[in-house]
């Protein structure tokens, strides 16, 4: 006996988008969203249906071992569903982030079946954008993951220090960049993340970007006609999932463009799209305003950023940017356009390695081709060529022969004619105690060998641009 064959579903048209935003939307948003006439902050609260208070595991604290193997060290957040907390893994000897979820939310055989596929699918991610899930197991009736631990802090404190302030072009980029790469390999395995914000976006050492938070990241698994909970944060929320629409599968990872559209806005106009001090305003602007060019709000910004970001958070998924690597795509060939040369870029490399020297250099001029770098091996050389030369950067090792790295930033910023010079610290033996120091004393980032050429790539170019924008002021 054949069975009906279903319809398959198609993208949203303009008539149901107007009926949403006409009808619907009121009943839909106050159906799920138990605030929607109470004012709250767009960019704090994130949304779930009926529930928001944190929930704390009390048996979960500092000295707590959890599975027998990991040792409790502090907490990292508390949240409506469970919390996460950093610990020292006593087996493998390293710290790792666990997220314990409350039993209450994974009470049922299908829930917890749902939050395992998660997590397998998770596991698949090989991205160093993306926190990398090591472990999935249960604690006294909690599911847990055990994920990488990024130290560092996340691009919603890199934000609060800007107080409003657009970030330079180049560290923009090099933010969007990674972030981009690490959704784009969520969804090749299938993930969509639903909560992309800078709160869940680590910036670690070495300029290192991450996204992170994947407490509602779900499995594309075709089942568009099951009515699922609404969640998000308003600030970064597509259209779609705001006016409950359904949408293929396919189009399904395009929520997270959106949000990808929305944090590049925020990155390179110090502004978010629709901000307003009540939520349920910007939920209705996501679906029924269309957003300012970015560059009208920030006359700085070339214009040419205008079309990926507006691309990025078209009203309908069908008309977006398909994919977070076309986005990527776009906003680099954006910033090729604009970008300087880096014609009368000097820079100087410090360093009594002479293979690793020259590999700095390569890295160099493949990435900035018309710059002038020069290689010294000693603190004191490089004192006696910035008292001939300016320089726009300097890079040096934390250990050599001669002056050291920490007496050349001592130095360099004991000077009048010096003290506004980036310096990048590297080291392949220093660790935290040595960045401390170095951070005390000015260096402006501080790197571990061996690195990869883009992590490197991406600091110098946002140092450049900041040490351009100073000089300008």
């Amino acid at each position: 006996m054949n069975r009906p064959s279903r319809a398959r579903p198609q993208a949203p048209s303009q008539e149901l988008k107007t009926a949403r935003t006409r009808e619907d939307l009121d009943a839909h948003a106050s159906r799920h969203f138990h605030f929607w006439k109470e004012p709250r902050s767009a960019t704090e609260t994130t949304l779930k249906p009926q529930r928001a208070e944190p929930l704390a595991l009390p048996y979960i604290h500092p000295g707590a071992v959890v599975d027998g193997k990991y040792h409790i060290v502090d907490t990292l957040g508390v949240g409506g569903m469970g919390m996460v907390v950093r610990a020292h893994d006593l087996l493998l000897q390293r710290d790792v982030a666990l997220k314990l979820i409350h039993p209450r939310y994974v009470d049922t055989p299908a829930s917890r079946r749902d939050f395992l596929a998660e997590a397998r699918a998770l596991a698949r991610i090989r991205d160093r954008s993306v926190v990398e899930v090591y472990a999935y197991g249960n604690f006294r009736g909690a599911p847990y993951f055990a994920m990488e631990y990024i130290p560092g802090r996340s691009l919603a404190s890199w934000l609060r220090q800007c107080e409003g302030r657009p970030l330079a072009i180049d560290e923009a980029i090099g933010i969007l960049d990674q972030v981009c790469r690490g959704v784009a390999a969520m969804h090749a395995v299938g993930a969509v993340h639903h909560d992309l914000k800078p709160s869940n976006i680590l910036i670690g050492p070495a300029f290192r970007v991450a996204v992170a938070d994947l407490g509602l990241a779900r499995v594309i698994d075709g089942a568009d006609d099951i009515e699922r909970p609404v969640a998000g944060t308003p600030a970064y929320m597509a259209p779609e999932v705001i006016g409950g629409m359904s949408v293929p599968a396919a189009f399904t990872p395009r929520a997270d463009i959106y949000a990808l559209g929305v944090i590049a806005f925020e990155l390179l106009t110090g502004r978010l799209p629709f901000d307003h001090d009540d939520v349920s305003e910007v939920l209705r602007a996501h679906v029924t305003r269309r957003p300012l060019a970015p560059s009208d709000l920030e006359p700085s910004l070339p214009s040419v950023f205008d079309t990926p970001i507006l691309g990025a958070l078209k009203k309908d998924p069908a008309q977006r940017i398909p994919t977070a690597l076309a986005l990527r795509e776009a906003l680099l060939a954006a910033r090729a356009s604009v970008q300087n040369d880096h014609h009368g870029i000097r820079i100087l490399v410090v360093d009594d390695d002479r293979e690793f020297a020259d590999w700095l250099r390569g890295s160099l001029e493949m990435e900035f081709s018309r710059c002038e770098v020069q290689c010294l091996d000693d603190g004191s050389a490089a004192l006696a060529a910035l008292r001939e030369r300016d320089a726009d950067l300097v890079i040096t090792d934390l250990q050599m022969t001669g002056m050291n790295g920490i007496e050349l930033t001592a130095a360099l910023r004991g000077q009048d004619s010096t003290r506004r010079i980036p310096i990048i610290a590297v080291t392949g033996v220093g660790g935290a105690a040595d960045w401390n120091v170095l951070r005390h004393i000015g260096a402006d980032a501080f790197l571990v060998k061996p690195m990869d050429s883009a992590s490197f790539s991406a600091v110098v170019r946002r140092l450049l641009g900041a040490n351009t924008i100073a000089e300008s002021a």
